[in-house]
Protein backbone atom coordinates (compact mmCIF):
# COMPACT_ATOMS: atom_id res chain seq x y z
CA UNK A 1 0.00 0.00 0.00
CA UNK A 2 1.12 3.46 -1.55
CA UNK A 3 0.23 6.19 0.93
CA UNK A 4 0.11 9.74 -0.74
CA UNK A 5 1.66 12.34 0.43
CA UNK A 6 -0.35 14.97 -2.08
CA UNK A 7 -2.09 17.66 -0.84
CA UNK A 8 -6.18 17.74 -2.38
CA UNK A 9 -5.51 21.61 -2.95
CA UNK A 10 -2.43 23.14 -3.52
CA UNK A 11 -1.04 27.45 -3.28
CA UNK A 12 -0.30 27.49 -7.27
CA UNK A 13 0.72 31.16 -7.73
CA UNK A 14 2.94 32.03 -9.82
CA UNK A 15 6.64 33.49 -8.49
CA UNK A 16 6.42 36.91 -7.84
CA UNK A 17 9.11 38.78 -10.08
CA UNK A 18 6.71 36.87 -13.00
CA UNK A 19 3.74 38.83 -11.75
CA UNK A 20 5.54 41.79 -11.63
CA UNK A 21 7.21 41.59 -15.27
CA UNK A 22 3.03 40.43 -16.83
CA UNK A 23 1.92 43.29 -14.69
CA UNK A 24 3.75 45.47 -16.02
CA UNK A 25 2.73 44.18 -19.25
CA UNK A 26 -1.09 44.04 -18.99
CA UNK A 27 -2.18 46.60 -16.92
CA UNK A 28 -2.05 49.58 -19.56
CA UNK A 29 -3.49 46.94 -21.70
CA UNK A 30 -6.49 46.57 -19.62
CA UNK A 31 -7.21 50.34 -19.95
CA UNK A 32 -6.96 49.93 -24.08
CA UNK A 33 -9.10 48.44 -26.74
CA UNK A 34 -7.42 45.35 -26.98
CA UNK A 35 -8.54 44.35 -23.53
CA UNK A 36 -12.10 43.24 -25.19
CA UNK A 37 -10.20 40.06 -26.02
CA UNK A 38 -8.73 39.47 -22.77
CA UNK A 39 -11.89 38.08 -20.92
CA UNK A 40 -10.44 36.46 -17.47
CA UNK A 41 -8.17 39.93 -16.55
CA UNK A 42 -9.50 43.17 -14.92
CA UNK A 43 -7.84 46.11 -13.86
CA UNK A 44 -8.87 47.53 -10.46
CA UNK A 45 -8.81 50.58 -9.38
CA UNK A 46 -8.67 52.09 -5.60
CA UNK A 47 -7.39 54.64 -3.60
CA UNK A 48 -5.64 52.40 -0.49
CA UNK A 49 -7.40 52.96 3.01
CA UNK A 50 -4.30 54.00 5.11
CA UNK A 51 -1.97 55.62 2.72
CA UNK A 52 -4.80 57.23 0.70
CA UNK A 53 -2.38 56.11 -2.78
CA UNK A 54 -3.83 55.47 -5.78
CA UNK A 55 -3.63 51.63 -6.62
CA UNK A 56 -3.98 49.67 -10.03
CA UNK A 57 -4.26 45.94 -9.42
CA UNK A 58 -4.50 43.01 -12.08
CA UNK A 59 -6.77 40.50 -11.27
CA UNK A 60 -8.72 37.39 -12.13
CA UNK A 61 -12.41 38.29 -12.50
CA UNK A 62 -15.26 36.38 -12.39
CA UNK A 63 -18.97 36.85 -12.76
CA UNK A 64 -22.01 35.32 -11.11
CA UNK A 65 -25.24 37.11 -11.94
CA UNK A 66 -23.78 39.89 -12.91
CA UNK A 67 -22.00 40.36 -9.87
CA UNK A 68 -17.79 40.18 -9.89
CA UNK A 69 -15.73 38.36 -7.41
CA UNK A 70 -11.68 38.58 -6.90
CA UNK A 71 -10.37 35.73 -4.92
CA UNK A 72 -7.20 35.93 -3.98
CA UNK A 73 -4.81 35.37 -1.34
CA UNK A 74 -2.79 39.03 -1.50
CA UNK A 75 -2.37 41.33 1.53
CA UNK A 76 -4.05 44.66 -0.40
CA UNK A 77 -7.18 42.80 0.15
CA UNK A 78 -7.94 44.87 3.43
CA UNK A 79 -8.37 47.87 1.85
CA UNK A 80 -11.67 46.18 0.99
CA UNK A 81 -12.75 45.78 4.65
CA UNK A 82 -16.41 47.63 4.71
CA UNK A 83 -16.21 48.52 1.21
CA UNK A 84 -14.52 50.32 -1.08
CA UNK A 85 -14.97 52.78 -4.21
CA UNK A 86 -13.24 51.14 -6.96
CA UNK A 87 -12.86 51.53 -11.46
CA UNK A 88 -13.29 47.89 -12.63
CA UNK A 89 -11.70 48.49 -15.96
CA UNK A 90 -12.97 44.97 -17.89
CA UNK A 91 -13.03 43.92 -21.38
CA UNK A 92 -12.71 47.25 -22.81
CA UNK A 93 -15.46 48.64 -20.37
CA UNK A 94 -14.89 50.75 -17.37
CA UNK A 95 -17.60 50.46 -14.42
CA UNK A 96 -17.58 51.99 -11.11
CA UNK A 97 -18.72 49.66 -8.29
CA UNK A 98 -18.25 49.30 -4.41
CA UNK A 99 -16.09 45.54 -3.87
CA UNK A 100 -16.50 44.49 0.30
CA UNK A 101 -14.20 41.74 1.45
CA UNK A 102 -15.22 38.80 2.76
CA UNK A 103 -13.31 36.39 4.54
CA UNK A 104 -15.60 34.03 6.07
CA UNK A 105 -14.20 30.88 4.95
CA UNK A 106 -17.06 28.87 4.24
CA UNK A 107 -18.49 31.83 2.32
CA UNK A 108 -15.56 32.31 0.11
CA UNK A 109 -15.65 28.22 -0.46
CA UNK A 110 -19.28 28.15 -1.63
CA UNK A 111 -18.37 30.94 -3.82
CA UNK A 112 -14.83 29.17 -5.43
CA UNK A 113 -16.78 25.83 -5.69
CA UNK A 114 -19.68 27.58 -7.70
CA UNK A 115 -17.20 29.23 -9.83
CA UNK A 116 -15.69 26.15 -10.27
CA UNK A 117 -18.75 24.63 -11.61
CA UNK A 118 -19.38 27.41 -14.14
CA UNK A 119 -16.22 26.45 -15.33
CA UNK A 120 -13.71 28.63 -13.89
CA UNK A 121 -10.54 27.28 -13.58
CA UNK A 122 -8.68 26.37 -10.20
CA UNK A 123 -5.54 28.29 -11.69
CA UNK A 124 -7.50 31.18 -11.92
CA UNK A 125 -7.85 31.39 -7.95
CA UNK A 126 -3.95 30.45 -7.96
CA UNK A 127 -4.75 27.11 -6.82
CA UNK A 128 -4.20 23.38 -7.64
CA UNK A 129 -6.94 21.23 -6.77
CA UNK A 130 -7.18 17.54 -7.20
CA UNK A 131 -9.80 16.08 -9.48
CA UNK A 132 -13.18 15.27 -7.77
CA UNK A 133 -12.34 17.52 -4.70
CA UNK A 134 -14.57 19.98 -3.46
CA UNK A 135 -13.40 22.99 -1.48
CA UNK A 136 -14.20 23.54 2.30
CA UNK A 137 -13.69 26.02 4.95
CA UNK A 138 -10.62 24.45 5.90
CA UNK A 139 -9.11 24.17 2.61
CA UNK A 140 -9.91 27.76 2.11
CA UNK A 141 -7.80 28.86 5.57
CA UNK A 142 -5.09 26.78 4.71
CA UNK A 143 -4.21 28.00 1.22
CA UNK A 144 -5.36 32.10 3.07
CA UNK A 145 -7.66 33.00 0.43
CA UNK A 146 -10.49 35.67 0.78
CA UNK A 147 -12.98 37.24 -1.92
CA UNK A 148 -14.16 40.38 -2.71
CA UNK A 149 -17.43 40.90 -4.40
CA UNK A 150 -18.13 43.89 -6.31
CA UNK A 151 -21.43 45.27 -6.89
CA UNK A 152 -22.77 48.80 -8.30
CA UNK A 153 -23.12 51.79 -6.22
CA UNK A 154 -26.06 52.41 -4.76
Amino acid sequence: MTLSTESTVRDARPPVVVVRVLNLIVRPLLRSPVARLIKPLALLEFDGRRSGRRRRVVVAWHLIDDVGFVITPARWRTNFVGGRPTTVHHRGRSMNLVGTLDTDPAAVAAVVNRLLGHHASARSFALHISDGHVLDADDIVAMDRALIRFEAVA
